[in-house]
């Protein structure tokens, strides 16, 4: 089987009819929307939520009629949830395997806590595209495709020391990659999640998590745990004591971390960790997997540590046999004039082909960066000029997340490869053909490669970066995106 993006070249009329119906679905399921699920196909998909108007996570439109949320712990609603976030869904699948019905989703961040310290990628920020916050004595990386909620005015140039953030993303021994942050009101609630450390529980009182203190007594409450050893998964909540330097814990949680045995069909998207070539295992997010019988998307794709992959398989004695990877998280990002904008979308036209973006409410923030101001969809026009990112949400839909009007400047699409023509210097992206005969190329590097090996360096599924300096309509740079 050949992986290539679902983004197809189709009318644009048509394109935004499926738009709408979508969209119509909001947090609801008609009984035609789940006729053809096969309930007897269970699924457990753990992952990232890329679009609402039902709930899609790792490419599946979960209907959330009847729907029960977990958030934190505690009861929830669909409104709860933002684009960004790691959810665990479990429910049923179509055979058409785009469409399902969540019968409960979980929600749970990895880490809640203050920020004690920022290291940028550059020593300008405002040219940053990571940060790495010190949070609970945790590395997080922020970068350009972490989604801030800007409640409170967080953006990604503003995240200052004392902060305490609310965290979702993917761990693994060296640190977390945040999907999600959000500012956090109470400075009071800390959380932190993970395995308590061995050689750390030598008191009966304490012990750390990756390092971090933890206290407690005969006060602090004790969920799903027979007695606390070294190696358990915990989520431990509580307050710092006065010098920030140790949780001390009002209630610890015993977690599970993989995905429940016996599945028909298990997903998870994260990052990997503990990676042996040799039998081509690691693990995401707890969650074991053998990936010896396993397709890779694209076929280019080189399995390492720190990478972010989304693995699709069947569960048996508590490991995941994969038989596909996918790699996941990049953003989809395109800085153009607008050349239509409708009641849910906007529209970007090259040449004869428009991509039609679907805007939501729910996920979309629209800032004009010329006045410094949040604005709605209405206040866009044709030919405003706007930096969008978004993600693909697997079933044909790009869903923005951030649009951000601004003055004209180059023109750029970051997109995943659907297929190139070497011989003619042709590249098709988001359904797109682009010409490309007058580009200098690129390696992840920044360096220049001639035409030849930049293409022969491609694979479906790949994302790259091309650029029109001057924005006459020419692409002049093609880059393989790092």
């Amino acid at each position: 089987m050949i992986f290539l993006r679902t983004t197809r070249l189709i009318g644009l009329s048509v394109f935004v009819a499926a738009i709408l119906l979508a969209s119509g679905c909001g947090g609801s399921s008609s009984s035609s929307d789940v006729a053809d699920l096969n309930d007897d196909q269970t699924v457990v998909s753990r992952g990232l939520i890329t679009g609402f108007g039902s709930v899609y996570v790792n490419g599946i439109r979960f209907h959330t009629g009847g729907t029960m949320f977990s958030v934190d712990d505690d009861g929830g609603a669909e409104s709860d949830l933002k684009v960004g976030m790691i959810v665990t869904v479990k429910g049923s699948k179509s055979d058409d395997g785009v469409n399902g019905h969540a019968t409960h989703i979980f929600y749970d961040n990895e880490l809640k806590g203050p920020v004690t310290s920022i290291v940028y990628d550059n020593a300008d920020p405002a040219l940053a595209t990571t940060a790495i916050l010190g949070i609970l004595a945790q590395p997080v990386t922020v970068n350009r495709d972490t989604t801030i909620d800007d409640d409170g005015g967080l953006t990604f140039e503003t995240i200052k020391v004392n902060d305490v953030l609310e965290v979702s993303g993917y761990a693994n021994a060296s640190g977390l990659l945040a999907t999600h942050i959000e500012l956090q009101a109470d400075a009071l609630e800390i959380e932190i999640r993970g395995h308590i450390d061995v050689g750390s529980l030598t008191l009966l009182d304490s012990f750390t998590i990756s390092g971090f203190p933890v206290s407690y007594d005969g006060t602090t409450e004790l969920d799903d745990i027979g007695a606390l050893v070294e190696g358990l998964f915990v989520e431990v909540e509580g307050e710092l004591n006065l010098a920030g330097d140790t949780l001390i814990a009002s209630k610890i949680e015993g977690e599970h971390e993989g995905l429940d045995d016996g599945m028909d069909d298990a997903e998870v998207q994260g990052m990997i960790d503990d990676y042996n070539s040799n039998e081509d295992t690691f693990t995401i997010l707890g969650q074991q997997i053998d990936a010896t019988g396993a397709e890779l998307y694209p076929a280019t794709l080189i399995l390492a540590n720190g990478m972010v992959v989304e693995a699709e398989g069947h569960i048996v004695n508590g490991i995941l046999y994969a038989d596909e990877v996918k790699q996941k998280g990049k953003k989809i990002k395109i800085y153009a004039t607008l050349s239509a904008v409708n009641t849910n979308s906007i529209s970007f036209n090259f040449g004869s082909t428009e991509i039609v973006i679907r805007v939501d409410d729910r996920q979309t923030e629209i800032e004009d960066d010329i006045t410094d101001t949040d604005i709605s969809l209405t206040d866009l026009m044709k030919d405003d000029f706007v930096e969008m990112e978004a993600f693909d949400d697997g079933s044909g839909l790009i869903n923005a997340v951030e649009i951000e009007r601004k003055t004209i400047d180059e023109f750029r699409v970051v997109a995943p490869v659907d297929s190139w023509d070497k011989g003619n210097r042709k590249i098709m992206l988001l359904g797109v053909e682009f010409d490309l005969s007058a580009a200098v190329y690129e390696n992840e590097f920044d360096q220049n490669i001639p035409a030849d090996t930049f293409y022969d360096s491609l694979s479906s599924g790949m994302f790259i970066k091309i650029k029109d300096n001057d924005s006459n309509g020419i692409f002049d740079k093609a880059e393989l995106d790092d």
